[in-house]
Formats: structure tokens, C-alpha cells, sequence
């Protein structure tokens, strides 16, 4: 009778080693090599629905934010000259034109020499007028005057058109990941839609005859599928849709039916059946989908040795480790790297921490 720690049978299975156990680095080159490493294409999508979002294109400001002159406090809308020299002791005194200036109302009479008009903050300046006075410093000293205590410089207490943003300015680039701050300067711009990269969607898939959903009862033996949740939320967080398509069983055809389905996505994510043993199902079923098929089956890291990448008609799909450290080390090594570059981020700049051991090597 053969030793089975020496051909690899135990228990009446099979168990195949790895044929071509490969670098991380050689892996890599290989599964890259064969992808297109750039956004999947342009669409264009509401203000209200661009939060996250990458952007495809920049973004040139079509107007002049402000727009207008605009008085920055409440007061009134001076020449500055006219306030020259003002104190408590030595007022100057001045016109009002009748004229309210609320936001939203364009004025009608210019400020001349020795006049004002009352203006609210938000308010736009009149034609003369180029300072505001607060009206802190403003006492009424009839119905049609009034007086100032304080002088103002040309300028003070007004945003002048274009302050903020000017027309023809780039405010934002292609690559920009659209957070709250962006979508109020697009706002501000009168932009009610943006172009944005689209979102890759990957297909993720479980197998195994012990993997149970989280939610329901958990027989003797089993595990739940805590693979699919992870990898979902890690594909979200790369600026991708995940499809969950649910957990496949060890049976063959099942595999091939769910992989079909998952083969009209941008990318597909298997956990499990990727080691060679007998009952690992998924490494044989995608090494049948198409060319140029499994590029690296088997990569010397720890954990994630199992790993098996695969690029199809140049959609990749990766078979990570059933176990979850090994499953989401490896997709981060591999995986990761592929979905930013599809949804138009920059690789990932990973922090290195000089470290001394406890003890020598």
C-alpha cells in the first residue's frame, strides 16, 4: 500500500498539488497583461445622483461665481470717497435713493456723489457705488438721510464678480472623486448633470456545500457566507456595483449555469473550489469559459496561495481562497488594483512602517 503523504491520496481523494507555484510579481504581470487597465467608458448622471462618483471630464466654469457685484453685510452701498474721514465726532452725511436692495433685485438708480442705497447682504451692488458701509455704522437722520461714522476703502465688504470662481476657470479635473464640496461647486455652477466614468459591475459568487446565508439557520458543519458581504463592500468602497448572484453548490452544471450569468458583468469574484483537491469544482469549470483562460493558478503568498487568476474574452475573473483572511488579502493583492483602474481611480499609494523585529531572524 503507497504512503498517502507521499502520492497525495487520503481517505480514498485525490488530492493534485500545485503545478506551477509563481511569484506574487510574476502573477500579477501575467493577469495584467492581458486587461485593459482603463475606465470602462463615460456616462452622464444628475447632480443628485454624482456623489462618489469619478469624474470623466473636467470642469470648466460656464459663468462667473459670483455672477454680480454683491454686498458681503447689511448697510449701504457707498462711493467710498464720500465716506472719507468719517468718525463719531465728524459724520458724513449722505442721500438714500429710495432704493432697497434685497437678493434678487437688480438695482435701477445708480449711487452719484453724496448718495447711498440700502443693500442686504447677498444684495448686488449699484451702478457708482463701491464699498458697502455696515449699518453698525449708519445712523438715520431723516427719512431721506443719513449719516456715517466710519469711512470705507474701495472694495471692503464686497465680493466682486468672479471672486470665487471665473468664467473659463478648470475648477475640476478628470479623475476627481466627487464628494459633498465638489457637487456644491457643480451647483454653483448651474450644472444639473456631470460626466462620470461608469461604475464597473462585478459579479460576485460562493461555492460550497457548507456555506449558508447569514440569516438563516446554520446547520451542523456549515459556515456562514461572510466572503460575499466583505467582498460586496470592498467592491463598493473601489467605486463599483457588486451583484451578488448568491451562493452555488459543488456541483458542476450549477457552476457553469451561475458563471454564464456571471460572465455578463465587467468582472467575476469567486470564493471557494479554487485549491485542486477533488471536491474543488470552481479553477475547472472557468478554465472552460474562454481564452486566454487561467494565466496563474497557485502564487507564493501566505495567506492566499490558492489563488487562481483568469482573464476571459478581457474580462477578468479570480477564484480567491474559500477562507475569509485569505480571500480578502488576496483580493486586494490582485483584484483591487484591476477595479480601480476600470472605475477611473489612481493606483493605490500603500504607507510603508520600518519595523524592528523582536528578535533576530
Amino acid at each position: 500500500m503507497s504512503d498517502p503523504r507521499r502520492d497525495g491520496t487520503a481517505d480514498g481523494l485525490r488530492q493534485q498539488q500545485f503545478l506551477n507555484v509563481i511569484s506574487r510579481d510574476e502573477a500579477t504581470a501575467r493577469f495584467q497583461h492581458h486587461l485593459r487597465l482603463a475606465p470602462l467608458g463615460e456616462e452622464r448622471v444628475p447632480l443628485a445622483c454624482a456623489l462618489g462618483r469619478v469624474l470623466a471630464a473636467a470642469v470648466v466654469a460656464p459663468i462667473d461665481v459670483p455672477g454680480f457685484d454683491r454686498s458681503n453685510v447689511d448697510g449701504l452701498a457707498v462711493r467710498s470717497e464720500d465716506t472719507h474721514g468719517a468718525a463719531e465726532e465728524d459724520v458724513r452725511r449722505l442721500q438714500l435713493t429710495g432704493e432697497v436692495l434685497s437678493p434678487g433685485v437688480a438695482p435701477r438708480t445708480a449711487v452719484v456723489a453724496g448718495q447711498a442705497s440700502e443693500i442686504a447682504t447677498g444684495g448686488m451692488l449699484p451702478r457708482g457705488a463701491d464699498a458697502v458701509v455696515m449699518s453698525e455704522h449708519v445712523d438715520v437722520a431723516s427719512p431721506r438721510d443719513v449719516t456715517v461714522s466710519r469711512p470705507v476703502a474701495p472694495g471692503e465688504n464686497v465680493s466682486y464678480a468672479g471672486t470665487d470662481i471665473a468664467r473659463g476657470e478648470t475648477v475640476l479635473r478628470a479623475g476627481q472623486v466627487l464628494s459633498s464640496r465638489e457637487i456644491g461647486v457643480l451647483a454653483a455652477l448651474g450644472l444639473a448633470e456631470v460626466v462620470v466614468w461608469r461604475r464597473p459591475r462585478v459579479a460576485i459568487l460562493s461555492t460550497g456545500n457548507e456555506i449558508v446565508p447569514p440569516g438563516d439557520e446554520l446547520p451542523v458543519g456549515s459556515v456562514y457566507d461572510s466572503n460575499a458581504a466583505i467582498l460586496s463592500a470592498a467592491i463598493e468602497e473601489l467605486g463599483c456595483d457588486p451583484v451578488p448572484l448568491g451562493i452555488v453548490r459543488d456541483d458542476e452544471q450549477a457552476l457553469e449555469h451561475a458563471l454564464a450569468q456571471a460572465m455578463r458583468e465587467d468582472a467575476v469574484v469567486l470564493s471557494g473550489g479554487t485549491s485542486k483537491g477533488v471536491g474543488d469544482l470552481s479553477y475547472r469549470v472557468v478554465a472552460r469559459l474562454g481564452m486566454p483562460g487561467i494565466l496563474a493558478h497557485g502564487v507564493a503568498l501566505k495567506p492566499g496561495k490558492p489563488v487562481c487568476l483568469a482573464v476571459v474574452n478581457g474580462r477578468p475573473v479570480v477564484i480567491l481562497p474559500g477562507f475569509p483572511t485569505s480571500a480578502i488579502f488576496t483580493f486586494h493583492e490582485f483584484v483591487a488594483p484591476v477595479l480601480r483602474a476600470f472605475a477611473g481611480l489612481p493606483a493605490e499609494r500603500r504607507a510603508t512602517v520600518r519595523a524592528i523585529p523582536p528578535r533576530p531572524a
